[in-house]
């Protein structure tokens, strides 16, 4: 963030990063990396620098059937594209960390790209989803998920009412200069890896939600490949950072609010809980991998094209 623009190159904008040797050119037209899909969504042995994604497939009781898969619109391949931004670009230079660049600064700066689009997505959506129509906040495969308050206690709430607590939270956390600081002499803090796990939770909880409920409307308004482009855009950069992983901090807030750390049991169940929930969007990913890579592809072939026509 202080090294950073706050505003990356992102899958919504035109023109992206052009640092040195990390982000895709004009004149990028390698082939489509042939490692994307080669396997489920979560992988907790990832390193940053490979591109390669040797996978954990996701646990039979979170698996989808064909049946499954012919009722839902956004498991349907005409609907898998992305924006073009997305497919003209080599994802795996979009999520790679610069040379030179702190690895926490790099997650602090996606982190706030990703809210950003999440909550504009949602905003977009957040006339279909009220009340009435999202009493209970839901996901895929008939999950739901519950807001865990500042005395450990799981609270139900209503979609709208639930996205709204995630966003002021993610909102406040980012504007917290402890925590995502934007002076060269602060330091993030020990607890930083959990936090964004724990803001990582919420943002993958509002998008699950816009496809388990609100994906006809966003077909609707052809907002649709703008979410799959996050999506992936999102999973990855979980996983090439390993914030996807088995840690055993969590993050607590005490009675006066502040934030304090610590090694204990809840921390592993809190990772847990969070590779469950994103394997219940595994096929999903599957699918928008393949689907990424075939466009990918036939841009790179429109340019070699273009260039061999000059």
């Amino acid at each position: 963030m202080r090294a950073l623009s706050l505003h990356l190159g992102s899958i919504f904008a035109k023109q992206r990063r052009k640092n040195e040797g990390t982000g895709p050119t004009g004149k990028d037209s390698s082939p489509p990396p042939s490692d994307l899909s080669n396997g489920g969504l979560i992988n907790s042995t990832e390193n940053q620098n490979q591109s390669s994604i040797s996978s954990i497939p996701p646990t039979q009781s979170h698996s989808f059937n064909s049946s499954t898969n012919n009722g839902l619109l956004y498991l349907q391949p005409e609907y898998a594209i992305f924006t073009r931004s997305l497919a003209e670009c080599n994802i795996h230079e979009l999520i790679r960390q610069p040379n030179g660049v702190d690895k926490n600064e790099w997650i602090a700066n996606n982190i706030v790209a990703f809210f950003n689009h999440v909550n504009a997505l949602y905003n977009a959506m957040c006339d279909f989803c009220t009340l009435t129509t999202c009493p209970v906040m839901t996901g895929p495969q008939n999950s739901s998920y519950l807001w865990v308050d500042e005395r450990n206690k799981k609270v139900k709430y209503s979609a709208p009412q639930y996205i709204d607590l995630s966003m002021m939270f993610i909102q406040k956390t980012l504007s917290d200069e402890t925590i995502f600081p934007t002076r060269l002499d602060q330091q993030f803090p020990l607890y930083f890896d959990a936090l964004v796990r724990k803001m990582v939770r919420l943002l993958f909880h509002a998008v699950a939600h816009l496809y388990a409920v609100h994906y006809r409307q966003l077909i609707e308004l052809q907002l649709h490949p703008h979410l799959n482009s996050l999506f992936l855009h999102f999973i990855l950069f979980l996983i090439t950072s390993n914030i996807i992983s088995s840690d055993c901090s969590i993050v607590h807030t005490n009675s006066s609010g502040t934030l304090s750390s610590s090694l204990t049991t809840p921390g592993q169940t809190d990772a847990r809980e969070l590779r469950t929930e994103l394997e219940t969007l595994d096929v999903l990913y599957q699918l928008l991998a393949n689907q990424w890579r075939h466009a990918y592809g036939q841009a790179c072939a429109q340019k070699r094209k273009a260039a061999n026509n000059e």
